[in-house]
């Protein structure tokens, strides 16, 4: 029985990984420094071949920030079926108003300077591939933090992702309604990888990293679109103690507009050492 109950693990593929973290840290609201758990993350993941071209997969993750006074947290689940017509996907996603990286870890971090973190519901469809180098998915998205989708005859937004070489591109943009775009190219130099974000709303990003032997250095300035909002900047080194092993120093100023220190101009900072599984 327990060689059965292996096989039918293996041959469900399920994946776990995770990471675990803490921190010798302050907030902007906070100044005094404080030694704390700041990641705890398990990840599952499993598909299966259906057969005739077909394939199911999900996933979804577990996050504690500080296990012990916070409440265990189920962030981006979501289920895909794929085949010859593409991949119809259904997902519930903790989404940051920050899209870019620069690698900078922080308690009161760049989303939390552009306003936050909402949970949506999406329903992506993606095209059959059409375009050389390029994706093309339908989306159909929730209200933030609405519980389901209601479907009233909303039209999708339509996004592009296309990569050739070094450089590539994220493109979004509606369909009806309205005429928001969100747009990310992103350059890879060698020595240096450089990405920028503009959207019709006034949302403005950059990020920079540099690769140096075992260490990465980055920057990035992140901008909200609300006048009065808030906006920062932050940098980041992190240096790979292994393949799974890494020591970052981060550290952001800038004037935020939600998380810990909503309306608070300040600075704050993190020395994390992190353990990934």
């Amino acid at each position: 029985m327990a060689a059965v109950a292996v096989a039918g693990v293996a041959s469900a593929q399920v994946s776990i990984t995770g990471a675990v973290a803490f921190s010798l840290q302050n907030t902007v609201a906070a100044g005094d420094t404080v030694l704390d758990l700041s990641d705890a993350d398990i990840n599952f993941s499993a598909s299966e071949d259906l057969g005739g071209g077909m394939k199911v997969s999900a996933a979804t993750s577990i996050s504690n920030e500080a296990l012990r006074g916070n409440g265990t947290t189920a962030n981006n689940t979501s289920i895909a079926i794929s085949g010859g017509f593409g991949t119809l996907a259904y997902a519930n996603v903790l989404s940051g108003q920050s899209k870019l990286s620069a690698g900078a870890s922080l308690e009161d971090d760049m989303s939390d300077a552009m306003g936050g973190y909402t949970t949506v519901n999406v329903l992506d469809y993606t095209l059959p591939a059409f375009i050389p180098n390029a994706s093309v998915t339908l989306e159909w998205a929730a209200a933030p933090q609405t519980p389901n989708m209601a479907f009233t005859g909303s039209s999708p937004g339509v996004i592009v992702n296309w990569s050739a070489g070094p450089m590539s591109a994220y493109v979004e943009f509606a369909t009806s309604g309205t005429s928001a775009w969100d747009i990310r190219p992103t350059y890879d130099f060698g020595v240096a990888k450089v990405s920028g974000r503009s959207t019709s709303t006034g949302k403005r990003e950059f990020a920079i990293t540099m690769p140096m032997g075992a260490a990465t250095v980055g920057y990035q300035y992140a901008k909200a679109a609300d006048t009065g909002s808030g906006k920062a900047q932050a940098i980041a080194a992190t240096y790979a103690m292994s393949k799974r092993t890494s020591v970052t120093y981060s550290y952001a100023t800038g004037t935020f507009a939600a998380g810990t220190s909503a309306g608070t101009v300040g600075t704050n900072y993190r020395l994390q050492l992190k353990h990934a599984f």
